[in-house]
């Protein structure tokens, strides 16, 4: 029976994935509340022998456009790819938006007769290796009709189509004078909007510190855990235009290495931009006040 032990063996390092993934990928990146926006497109072009190689393409709407160097290998059934900062090939984006370098965790699939990958990302900012971008999902296939296929079957579940989280129907009116999650809620402004729909952009204005805040409309969560840096981190949203007043809170989630939390928030409005300093602690929560008056047409 000495031909059993070389079975095994070569049964213990046969290789558990055996899918040549060459070829074009494409695809969707989705990413956390706080980052530039919920949904990018997302392409890879692949050689795939041995290890892995190729390109990564990002685009979003006419604004973004970004290619990166990638490489990577497989263990076992997980599939990990690594983009390249010193393989930047494109970097078109806005002003105020920096490139991520991400990493990719992905799982290869088939659904009838499609083939998927599917996993997360995370990444940090070009600018700065310390400064993680806020990480998300990864979904992408061989197909275009694949593609399609699954962003049908998991729109309410998945991925988030550009979702904007609404305030809540019960509350008519900003409430400053009870406590939340034990602290006290600090008015530092009120501000008239006109626009139901809004944005924040929270980034920090003094020495990055690892602040981070949980931001909250009328008490309920828009964004968690945001680590705030010199990178703004977005917060999309949108107000019941049924009530007048409505309240912007910041929660310190942590006092980073130089208490107090403090932050720069950017209230964007359509074509009015409000800028406020925030400070958070432990006992106080920075709160804003918003006054709902729709422009007259």
């Amino acid at each position: 029976m000495k031909w059993l032990p070389i079975i095994l063996l070569s049964l213990l390092f046969h290789p558990a994935f055996s899918q040549n993934l060459s070829g074009k990928w494409y695809g969707k990146v989705s990413q956390q509340p706080g980052g530039y926006s919920d949904l990018y497109d997302l392409e890879l072009d692949l050689s795939h022998r041995k290890n892995i190689w190729g390109d990564s393409y990002a685009t979003f709407e006419n604004s973004v456009k970004i290619r990166i160097g990638l490489s990577g290998h497989i263990e076992k059934d997980s599939i990990y790819l690594s983009e390249s900062i010193d393989w930047i090939r494109e970097d078109i984006v806005p002003w105020d938006w920096i490139a991520c370098i991400k990493k990719f965790k992905l799982s290869y699939r088939t659904d009838e007769n499609f083939e998927y990958l599917e996993g997360s990302w995370s990444g940090f900012s070009k600018k700065d290796m310390n400064d993680p971008c806020i990480p998300g999902k990864v979904i992408l296939s061989r197909s275009l009709d694949g593609l399609n296929k699954f962003l049908e079957e998991y729109k309410d579940s998945i991925i988030a189509l550009n979702a904007l989280p609404a305030a809540a129907e019960t509350l008519s009116t900003a409430d400053f004078s009870t406590s939340f999650l034990n602290t006290e809620p600090k008015k530092i402004t009120e501000i008239i909007v006109h626009n139901p729909e809004l944005q924040i952009q929270l980034l920090d204005y003094l020495k990055t510190d690892n602040d981070t805040v949980s931001v909250y409309l009328n008490r309920n969560i828009l964004a968690r855990n945001i680590r705030i840096s010199k990178r703004p981190s977005i917060i999309n949203f949108k107000l019941n235009p049924a009530a007048e007043f409505h309240e912007i809170l910041m929660y310190a989630e942590n006092l980073g290495m130089i208490p107090p939390n403090t932050s720069e928030l950017i209230l964007i409005d359509g074509e009015s931009r409000h800028r406020i300093m925030i400070t958070s602690d432990k006992q106080r929560s920075a709160t804003i006040m918003l006054k709902y008056r729709p422009e007259k047409s």
